[in-house]
């Protein structure tokens, strides 16, 4: 499926097999072996191809919670120099030193001299299109979404929200108001204490997420989105994990997946039934 219907990729399924073999060895790896609300098998795979492709020598992470996507990344590319963004790095357990952190948004990064071909991948939950400015304005040509949400589902607005043009009703929880509330009475009261303090709004915005229903920004992303392509998930899902019907072909079948890498579905099942619509995009 192309929401925007403009250019896809041709991205040959038969090329995915064969990488997907050396992926389950190099999955094998993974310092984080329960990823509990971060990337797991069908995304890391769709990432891992699509570094591939691309052969980015910058990729800039945003959102990297434990650092499984870190690692991937640079087992994939070890020569690749990556910038990973997080506003909070407590979570990170796989750290290299060879990746440079910054416990920040990344909009805060003065990205002048990056060359126009660095990949950005973003896992942040935060609104699409507007991060999608942001890096058209820098100048930036390659991003990977690694949650694309179908309307009316996820946590964040995305991309298929702005497409449905319904917009996005956060639905909160009384734990979220308490939680949102007392950040934003913290920064009051460091405020009230100390005149020179400069609030910081960023932890509490990011957890408000209502974007109001719009045709403006579909027609934005159409004049500045070059290719569109959802990653396949690796084999036939009926529904995603809403219990919404998903008709994305996927590029191999349980039983050729099975004969093709033993053990593979025993190991990973639950894993691979994960997909939440990973998605390439070139800008103009």
């Amino acid at each position: 499926m192309n929401p925007l219907k403009i250019n896809s990729l041709n991205w040959s399924y038969s090329e995915m097999t064969i990488k997907l073999k050396k992926f389950v060895e190099i999955y094998r790896e993974r310092p984080i072996k329960k990823n509990f609300r971060g990337m797991r098998f069908n995304h890391m795979f769709a990432l891992y191809f699509i570094l591939l492709k691309i052969k980015p020598k910058v990729v800039i992470e945003s959102g990297i919670f434990k650092g499984q996507s870190t690692w991937l990344i640079k087992k994939t590319l070890p020569k690749c120099k990556i910038f990973s963004f997080d506003i909070d790095l407590k979570n990170k357990i796989f750290i290299s030193k060879k990746v440079r952190y910054f416990e920040y948004d990344l909009k805060y990064y003065n990205f002048n001299n990056f060359p126009k071909e660095t990949l950005v991948f973003l896992d942040d939950h935060q609104n699409h299109v507007e991060r999608l400015k942001l890096l058209k304005w820098i100048g930036f040509k390659h991003v990977v979404l690694e949650d694309n949400y179908p309307a009316g589902r996820g946590d964040f607005y995305t991309l298929r929200h702005a497409f449905s043009k319904k917009g996005f009703n956060h639905h909160l929880s009384f734990l979220n108001i308490i939680k949102t509330s007392s950040l934003l009475l913290l920064e009051f009261f460091k405020k009230k204490i100390n005149k020179n303090y400069f609030i910081k709004l960023l932890k509490i915005s990011s957890r408000l997420r209502d974007t109001l229903p719009n045709s403006v920004d579909k027609d934005y992303l159409k004049k500045n989105i070059e290719v569109y392509y959802e990653f396949p998930p690796i084999v036939k899902l009926n529904k995603n994990k809403w219990g919404d019907s998903l008709e994305k072909k996927p590029f191999r079948t349980e039983k050729s997946i099975y004969k093709y890498t033993p053990n593979f579905l025993k190991k990973f099942e639950d894993e691979i039934k994960i997909y939440n619509y990973l998605t390439y995009l070139k800008l103009k």
